[in-house]
């Protein structure tokens, strides 16, 4: 028999934070945020501090206050990732 655990809302296994798999309600950390904790849009970060929407924006916002250009940062990113 298999110890994997699949998430009930997106039926992908669980790997990250098995542990956490009983107090996630059986999910992924993100799957349980989206269905019990995120208000609005699901593709919009919403006011819940833990978003990870609400945590890029934190840090787009403050990449360009430092003077950089994030879709710069993520292309080159891409780029090295990929190496092309």
């Amino acid at each position: 028999m298999s110890d994997s655990k699949i998430c009930i809302r997106c039926s992908q296994p669980v790997i990250v934070n098995a542990d956490s798999y009983d107090v996630f309600e059986k999910m992924h950390w993100l799957c349980f945020h989206l269905e019990f904790e995120h208000s609005g849009d699901a593709d919009k970060a919403c006011d819940d501090p833990s978003c990870p929407w609400w945590h890029i924006d934190v840090f787009k916002e403050k990449l360009v206050e430092l003077g950089y250009e994030p879709r710069q940062i993520l292309e080159e990113a891409i780029s090295k990732r990929w190496n092309l």
